[in-house]
């Protein structure tokens, strides 16, 4: 394991500054679901492969 880290971590007021509301609901919505998936959430949104 390394000692690297990601050493910047904006705020969400500056991330969302300027979208619509119901745009950063529905990202928010979005995530939630993938966060649910867990190991799964790879696969989501995929078409299945041709035959």
């Amino acid at each position: 394991m390394s000692d690297w880290k990601w050493d910047y971590n904006p705020s969400e007021e500056y991330l969302t500054a300027g979208l619509p509301v119901g745009v950063v609901a529905e990202v928010e919505r979005i995530a939630t679901e993938i966060a649910a998936l867990g190991r799964d959430a790879e696969g989501a949104g995929s078409r299945p492969a041709a035959t």
